[in-house]
């Protein structure tokens, strides 16, 4: 028998003789003939030319559930606290998952789920804390969400503080937004994640390559503060962050062809820096971000740097 707990590793062909099964285990037995069993200890249990697996056990905790694919094609969702023996007679696959905790009211996940599995979410034990939706969308289409082909969808979503267990056919939004890098570059798909933060202190910071209408070049390190005011508009966007991105590229293109190495370097250059923080400067940003469901609220400059040919010439003037 042994000390050690015996797992899904432990199979033996048995030609004649017994196996105790202790509490805490179960094993699937194969007879002579194929016919199959399953034991949960604590038994004895005698066999003839028989194989014996002992069977992996899985265990969900309160803010958890199983996953188990059957044999027959039925997918099941089991809510902890609970256990189970993984047997390859019943379950083509087992799987323990983390429900999602949403920590406060400005948290919030997108939930989207087929009409034929509206109904699993009654099924869910009442002594178990499961979220249900503060808003729900029906029957839409949106670009955003996953496909199913031939079914709608029904999109909810679900805001904090609470836990949410998925239902069978419900499938969590995974956002895919552009960012910075550890370079610092401006990248798409940086920032991947489910929980969707709505509260307002937003900070975009972004370092911005800006060419002057006589062909010289400096480096602005700019943040913009901004907040969501549609929650609805945010949804539908792809990635909100890259559209804005593309509307500040464009407005600091124009801001450049209005602006000369020489307002860089006289006194006209706090006129620039005005210009830089002000919001009338970024038309094309603001419509993105308003398409996109938020607000520019501010901007503000960290830091100028001057290509090495302005900066010779700033030092020049400054001997």
């Amino acid at each position: 028998m042994g000390i050690e707990f015996r797992s899904g590793g432990y199979v033996r062909h048995v030609l004649m003789g017994g196996r105790t099964i202790k509490d805490g285990e179960a094993a699937a037995i194969w007879n002579v003939n194929g016919v199959h069993k399953q034991i949960i200890g604590p038994r004895r249990v005698y066999m003839y030319n028989s194989t014996i697996r002992f069977l992996a056990r899985h265990k969900a905790e309160s803010h958890q559930y199983i996953r188990i694919s059957h044999c027959d094609g039925r997918v099941e969702h089991k809510y902890g606290p609970a256990a189970l023996y993984q047997n390859p007679a019943l379950h083509d696959s087992v799987s323990v998952h983390d429900g999602i905790r949403l920590l406060s009211e400005n948290e919030c996940i997108v939930v989207y789920n087929d009409s034929k599995s509206s109904a699993d979410r009654n099924s869910v034990p009442k002594e178990v804390e499961i979220a249900t939706p503060t808003e729900e969308i029906a029957d839409t289409e949106s670009e955003s969400g996953p496909k199913c082909h031939g079914e709608k969808q029904r999109r909810k979503v679900i805001k904090g503080p609470t836990l949410f267990l998925p239902a069978l056919g419900e499938t969590v939004r995974e956002f895919e937004w552009s960012g910075r890098d550890s370079d610092g570059a401006f990248t798409q798909s940086q920032n991947i994640f489910k929980i969707l933060k709505t509260d307002p202190n937003r900070v975009l910071s972004l370092s911005l390559s800006i060419t002057t209408a006589d062909s010289a070049q400096f480096t602005a390190n700019m943040s913009f503060q901004y907040n969501m005011n549609s929650l609805d508009k945010c949804l539908d966007s792809m990635d909100p962050i890259e559209k804005m991105y593309d509307g500040i590229l464009a407005d600091v293109r124009s801001f450049g062809d209005t602006v000369t190495s020489d307002q860089l370097r006289a006194g006209e250059q706090v006129a620039v820096m005005d210009r830089l923080v002000s919001l009338e400067t970024y038309p094309l940003l603001c419509l993105a971000a308003k398409a996109a469901g938020f607000v520019i609220d501010s901007a503000w400059v960290t830091g100028l740097s001057y290509c090495a040919t302005l900066q010779r010439q700033a030092n020049d003037e400054q001997h």
